[in-house]
């Protein structure tokens, strides 16, 4: 047995390191923040060497954070043009927002039937509008960008339904990008945190009707153009460092 242990340990020390793909990781997160800032507007190449660059790491690294954005619909490979930021257009945000309805809606009218025996159910949601409120008032359009898409992960994760969240989970990082665009040209963003804090109540209170009315509203009324030039005028910094 004692020899068993021993070559149990010798294997332990040869696992794969997974510092490279938790690197990956992080470059997506800078090039989606840089994104939801409008640094890259939708249809803009992005350069694997520069952003490598910008980022003070290798290109292996990179090129494996753009295979994964790519696989998740954020960056577009076209062919002798290279990678560019995925496109909005009214077509593709229409369909976009049909998806996130039809897996929203689900998800709520399940957290407002199992919220009806259990209100607390509904406290990390609430904790998530508290700190929107805050970004709100702090003017940081990506970090109320980030909290809404975790408010909205909370509620499909509130359902215990691991079928919604795998169908939901990649659209998340689009969705990160559009919020991020459209919220970042609002003069006001009290408007947002209302929003949330109204789908609360009615989380709580019960009435399906309303429920689906204010999800409908939520979802589907928003803007369908996002005025580039402007987002040119008002963004244009360097990408994030990771972990910075």
């Amino acid at each position: 047995m004692a020899s068993r242990d021993a070559d149990i340990d010798k294997g332990k020390g040869r696992m794969t390191p997974i510092a490279p793909k938790m690197l990956a990781e992080r470059i997506v997160e800078s090039i989606v923040e840089a994104a939801a800032r409008g640094q890259f507007l939708p249809g803009d190449r992005i350069v694997e060497a520069e952003v490598a660059r910008q980022l003070n790491v290798s290109r292996v690294p990179v090129r494996e954070a753009l295979r994964l954005l790519e696989s998740q619909g954020v960056v577009e490979n076209i062919p002798y043009r290279g990678m560019r930021l995925m496109e909005v257009t009214p077509h593709s945000m229409k369909s976009l927002r049909k998806v996130r309805l039809a897996l929203e809606l689900l998800a709520a009218k399940e957290v407002q039937a199992a919220a009806a025996g259990n209100p607390a159910l509904l406290a990390p949601l609430s904790d998530c509008v508290a700190r929107i409120r805050e970004a709100a008032e702090a003017g940081d359009s990506f970090h109320l960008a980030l909290l809404d898409m975790e408010f909205h992960r909370e509620m499909c994760g509130l359902t215990g339904n691991r079928a919604l969240m795998q169908a939901w989970q990649p659209l998340a990082r689009q969705l990160t990008i559009v919020v991020g665009l459209s919220t970042y040209l609002q003069d006001s963003l009290k408007f947002i945190v209302q929003e949330h804090v109204d789908l609360v109540e009615v989380l709580r209170g019960g009435d399906v009707a309303a429920l689906e009315e204010i999800m409908e509203k939520h979802i589907l009324e928003v803007p369908d153009a996002v005025n580039y030039e402007r987002l040119r005028a008002r963004g244009g910094g360097a990408v994030s460092r990771p972990g910075a």
